[in-house]
């Protein structure tokens, strides 16, 4: 017996014989950075067997996406270089390679979000996929399994890439990337956002890419997924491998169950006699005032359809005034699509959702807001050319009598408004450590800023009901840390209640009251963090064989 090595100190056994596959890929101490300073990835080593399957695990921010960037040479058109450390595909160092180079070798990647070309028809996409084939022969070949595993796009095949659906593109995806005929394919997030049939056909699509004996690198938020698949995993925590060995043992130890569902030790007294911070956020849970002028929230047997994919299926729970409830649950689980009904985006197909005596699955989102119920979104969505405090004053018009011609005209009772509206403004922007940023435009700013600033857009309207989709996602630690001090700080001081969809288990469980757990649509689970993170079905849906 040997061990898999936990780089936190502790040690997981595993069977010698499993690793004597030759190493096909081999990337040690590699650290990569990106403009303006910012360290993604320091100190990385990975060792791939051939014809294995690799998963490579982690939260939002943890370095995944740049560790395949890196393998696949596209670093630079997001602004990144390797800055030390080497990378060794087949005996061949391919730091500095061409992207295209990469490909025709037989490394081969399908990046995250699908990435197909949408004006072009499946059949254009493919073809471009070949070019990368060694001859016409292998690229006949490769189209012949290709026409195998996803015998939709043959019958798409005249139709333009942008109509297909999000599981259909992802098919068209790794069916291009499969037409370079790799000897390695990378995948990244291929699960994100798909239905969960959809996710076990993409499941089952690369488990029989793997036994034609293609090796393949797996960036996966779905870890059971990932997990049931692989034969060794590695995960990465703020650029850093902390686990790493054979997947099975992984999946069942208490080291990848702490990490992945964010169990730490309870809080335990400090040498003041305070209790110390929750792990993951450095921020201790705090109540809301109990004047707080939040209502309570209560989501009743809620079901979303899509043509025939049911998004949610009588979901149901409750958020009480002035709490800090999360949604969690795997990629595909609905999390995002009860946000957006509860802010008037998507229609129910069934069921109710009541915040403070109002029904607000027949309102439209400027009405939902109206009632105090104020949402950010996981991609950024803000004006990058105007400054931070033009910015937030966009949340203010709807509060603004004057309305957007008079405030464009400068006329003076719009400009006494406006200063009103400015003061409050920045009371927000202080309150968010944002007061020196007011001026700049917001496109200077560093990404976890820019998350605060998206925050304090969302404050600004004065909600009494916070929606937050994946607030922490794509941050350092560093700035996740910051992020939750600034929730916390404004919970606490406005009194809201907030209802919080992240995948960031650490950070979760360090800042929630109470956690409703969703899994393919459906509600698995309800209680206080640890509650939750005992949960067996939690355990199940999140980590597969470790429940």
């Amino acid at each position: 017996m040997g061990v898999a090595r936990d780089v936190s100190g502790g040690l997981l056994p595993f069977d010698r014989d499993e690793v004597e596959r030759e190493i096909v890929l081999d990337v040690q101490a590699l650290r990569v950075g990106y403009a303006g300073g910012v360290e993604a990835l320091r100190g990385v080593s990975l060792q791939v067997r051939e014809g294995a399957v690799t998963a490579v695990l982690g939260n939002n921010g943890a370095g995944k996406s740049t560790l395949l960037r890196a393998l696949s040479g596209t670093l630079a058109a997001q602004r990144g270089t390797v800055t030390g450390g080497s990378i060794t595909f087949a005996g061949r160092s391919l730091v500095g390679a061409d992207p295209a180079d990469i490909a025709r070798s037989g490394l081969v990647q399908v990046p995250e979000g699908r990435r197909i070309f949408g004006d072009l028809t499946v059949e254009e996409n493919l073809r471009a996929g070949g070019l990368a084939a060694r001859d016409k022969q292998a690229r006949a070949r490769a189209r012949a399994r290709v026409d195998e595993l996803f015998p939709i796009l043959g019958e798409r095949r005249t139709q333009r890439a942008g109509l297909l659906s999000g599981g259909e593109q992802q098919m068209l995806a790794i069916g291009r990337a499969l037409m370079a005929s790799p000897r390695v394919l990378l995948l990244d997030e291929p699960s994100l956002g798909l239905a969960p049939r959809v996710v076990e056909r993409v499941r089952d699509v690369i488990a029989e890419i793997n036994a034609d004996g293609v090796t393949v690198v797996l960036v996966e938020q779905n870890a059971a997924m990932a997990l049931a698949l692989a034969d060794d995993a590695v995960v990465l925590e703020v650029g850093q491998v902390a686990l790493e060995g054979p997947a099975a043992e992984l999946a069942e130890s208490d080291a990848v169950r702490d990490r992945y569902l964010g169990i730490a030790p309870p809080a335990t007294p400090g040498a003041d006699g305070g209790a110390r911070p929750a792990r993951g956020t450095g921020v201790a849970p705090t109540a809301a005032p109990r004047d707080a002028a939040a209502s309570e929230l209560v989501v009743n047997d809620l079901t979303v359809r899509f043509g025939g994919v049911t998004a949610l299926s009588e979901v149901s729970f409750t958020v009480e005034p002035g709490s800090m409830h999360a949604l969690i649950g795997p990629n595909g689980a609905g999390k995002s699509t009860c946000l957006n009904v509860l802010s008037g985006v998507y229609a129910a197909t069934a069921g109710s959702v009541r915040y403070g005596g109002q029904e607000l699955t027949r309102l439209r989102p400027h009405k939902v807001a109206a009632l105090g119920v104020s949402r950010t979104f996981q991609n950024i969505a803000l004006s990058p050319a105007v400054s931070v405090l033009d910015n937030l004053l966009v949340a203010r018009h709807r509060l603004m009598r004057a309305g957007f011609v008079a405030d464009g005209l400068r006329l003076p009772g719009a400009r006494r408004e406006r200063t009103r509206h400015e003061a409050h403004v920045r009371e927000i922007a202080r309150l968010l450590g944002l007061e020196e940023a007011l001026g700049r435009p917001v496109g200077t700013l560093s990404y976890g800023t820019r998350k605060r600033v998206e925050l304090a857009r969302a404050l600004c309207a004065e909600p009494s009901l916070l929606l937050l989709d994946e607030p922490v996602a794509g941050m350092v630690h560093d700035e996740s840390m910051a992020m939750a001090a600034a929730i916390a700080g404004a919970r606490a001081q406005l009194g809201l209640s907030v209802l919080l969809v992240e995948h960031d288990m650490a950070f979760v469980m360090g800042i929630a009251d109470r956690v409703t757990v969703l899994d393919f649509g459906r509600h698995i689970a309800d209680g206080s963090p640890a509650e939750v993170q005992r949960d067996p079905d939690v355990q199940r849906a999140y980590l597969g064989g470790a429940a």
